[in-house]
């Protein structure tokens, strides 16, 4: 059975309802594949450079660890973490449309906390031994507030859990997979690792995008009976007047 740790202290309900916002060709592959990408967290530095870095927290704690030791392993750990990024809010997000899916055509794969939970649960953990789950803290004065006693002992997970200030629009949960955690460790020249997920229990609803061709919500409801499954399909209505 997979092993969930709450990590972040941040309050959030099993109900609460998360988005994943993908292109057309990974919803394809999702289903198609039956299983969740975690790609390196150093792939995600093309978007923010400073992701799964020590930076902020070595320039606001003096004398806490070398330079040598902060650029090593501002090097080494976005490798060896696996994540998993979800928008957290009841509403979704007309920036997300825009900034994730590379067209027109994407699409947002609707869920809970608890069914993504509950949908790794029911599958296989023989690649990993443990995932961590939590809300993306942004900025890095709210870890350093919980580090009072000690501020220059940073967890790599408090790193990988901490963004700045100007990213507080992905409203993210996470998921993290450690490489130390991989029962097969993934090869250097991978990108990522799929984990195995029950799709049934996973998706709430699919939702395509506001800006779409209508014919894109036909095709991603073939598309679906193909793979064997009967998941609610709509189109997304953010952008529809109503009187």
């Amino acid at each position: 059975m997979t092993i969930f740790t709450k990590f972040k202290k941040e309050v959030y309900s099993q109900e609460s309802t998360i988005w994943r916002y993908v292109d057309f060709s990974k919803f394809i592959d999702l289903l198609d594949s039956r299983s969740l990408f975690f790609p390196r967290l150093g792939l995600l530095r093309k978007f923010d450079p400073y992701e799964g870095s020590l930076v902020p927290f070595h320039s606001r704690y003096k004398g806490g660890e070398s330079s040598e030791i902060v650029r090593e392993s501002d090097e080494g750990l976005p490798n060896d973490a696996f994540v998993s990024c979800w928008y957290l809010n009841d509403l979704e997000s007309a920036a997300l449309w825009k900034l994730m899916p590379k067209s027109d055509e994407g699409v947002a794969v609707k869920s809970t906390i608890e069914k993504l939970s509950r949908s790794l649960e029911r599958t296989s953990s023989e690649q990993y031994m443990n995932i961590y789950m939590g809300s993306i803290a942004y900025g890095h004065e709210k870890v350093r507030s919980r580090k009072e006693a000690n501020p220059n002992h940073v967890r790599g997970d408090d790193v990988v859990f901490t963004k700045r200030k100007c990213f507080e629009h992905e409203k993210e949960l996470r998921l993290l997979i450690w490489a130390y955690d991989l029962i097969t460790p993934v090869p250097p020249d991978k990108t990522g690792l799929k984990l195995e997920v029950d799709l049934e229990s996973m998706i709430s609803e699919i939702v395509i995008s506001p800006e779409a061709p209508c014919w894109i919500e036909d095709l991603a409801k073939r598309v679906v009976k193909q793979y064997g499954f009967s998941f609610e399909i709509r189109q997304s209505t953010l952008h529809k007047l109503t009187f």
